[in-house]
């Protein structure tokens, strides 16, 4: 979420504006050129138990927040599931700056039933009403859309989905360059790689690749991630733990890999199915994923995900990491190219950013 904010941050910027970035510090924040950051202390304690992010800023933080606001002519919130979106979003309406909301989370999916029902006393209590009194809402995918469109349908909410670096998320250009990828992330070369990428959470599927890596010894399995599960405590041979990659090593890692893994049953958008395909890498991943957009259907391959049943999905998976998508890698990439392109994704937001400041003007005038 953070690395889509900041390349739209950019777009922003290429297009004459400035842009302010207000986030509670985390250490986590993209350094891109030309944004302008304003860090507030907080806590995410939440995180570091569940694996779901729950940050609190601290109270003394509000006058910060209503500054950077009022200096605001637009106000782009990512997530209505956060506090400082909720005050951020107070504070706008308080002062009459428009709001553009981007929520990328529709039903929380999380497998802790606790954290689910903290998710939904959000939704209800905030994330609902926000959306209702957005000034404009975006959407990254249908299936976030629908989970919404009770209270928010078109043409108040459109559905924009996340772009594509399509030069750093490209196919090797041959076997050396593959090898060059794995012998640049310390991988073996005479075993086939099934790579996750993504949260080490238990909604995320992580505890499916424990199962899988089990049952496939002639595998490895190359993990890149943080959360509250450990894979190197599992003590299997071919698991290798990489930790939080930067965008160019996840990039080298599609290129090293033959498949990408992602057992997670609920997505939102899942940008790293679209930049694994991007990189010539075969997807195996939920059937869920295809929610997102039907017309994945040809270019990876699915398998239904049941949490609860960590070990037949994880057979299932296993099963599955050798067979082959319909279409070719190429005609995949042409098609995540097309859908992720960010001249055409950040255009339609350029146009919505600016018709607000028009309405701005028009309504102080």
């Amino acid at each position: 979420m953070e690395l889509a904010c900041a390349d739209l941050a950019v777009a922003l910027i290429d297009a004459g504006m400035h842009v302010e970035w207000v986030s509670q510090a985390t250490g986590e924040v993209p350094r891109q050129r030309g944004i302008e950051f304003t860090q507030l202390p907080g806590t995410d304690f939440i995180y570091s138990l569940s694996g779901v992010p729950v940050p609190f800023p601290m109270p003394w933080t509000l006058p910060a927040i209503s500054r950077a606001v009022k200096r605001a002519d637009v106000v782009v919130i990512a997530e209505a599931n956060f506090v400082l979106s909720a005050v951020a979003f107070l504070v706008a309406k308080w002062q009459g700056t428009p709001v553009l909301l981007v929520q990328h989370v529709g039903k929380p999916s999380t497998v802790s039933k606790i954290a689910r029902f903290v998710m939904r006393v959000g939704e209800a209590l905030a994330v609902r009403p926000m959306i209702r009194r957005a000034d404009a809402v975006v959407c990254v995918s249908p299936v976030v859309a629908r989970h919404f469109a009770d209270v928010r349908t078109h043409p108040g909410c459109l559905t924009i989905g996340l772009g594509l670096d399509l030069e750093l998320f490209r196919p090797p250009s041959g076997s050396r360059e593959r090898g060059a990828a794995r012998d640049a992330l310390n991988l073996a070369h005479d075993q086939p790689i099934a790579a996750f990428v993504g949260r080490l959470t238990e909604s995320k599927g992580i505890l499916v690749v424990a199962v899988m890596a089990r049952l496939r010894p002639d595998w490895n399995f190359v993990v890149a991630g943080t959360g509250p599960i450990d894979p190197a405590r599992w003590e299997l041979a071919n698991v290798k733990v990489l930790g939080q990659l930067d965008r160019m090593k996840v990039a080298q890692l599609y290129r090293a890999s033959d498949v990408m893994i992602l057992p997670s049953p609920s997505e939102s958008f899942s940008l790293v199915v679209r930049e694994a395909l991007a990189s010539g890498c075969r997807v195996l991943c939920s059937d869920q994923i295809l929610e997102t957009d039907q017309g994945l259907l040809p270019f990876i391959v699915t398998e239904k995900v049941e949490l609860y049943d960590r070990e037949a999905t994880g057979e299932r998976f296993a099963a599955a990491l050798e067979r082959e998508p319909g279409a070719t890698g190429q005609k995949a990439r042409a098609y995540v190219s097309e859908q992720c392109s960010p001249d055409r994704l950040f255009s339609q937001y350029l146009q919505l950013i600016r018709g607000l400041m028009a309405s701005a003007v028009r309504g102080r005038s």
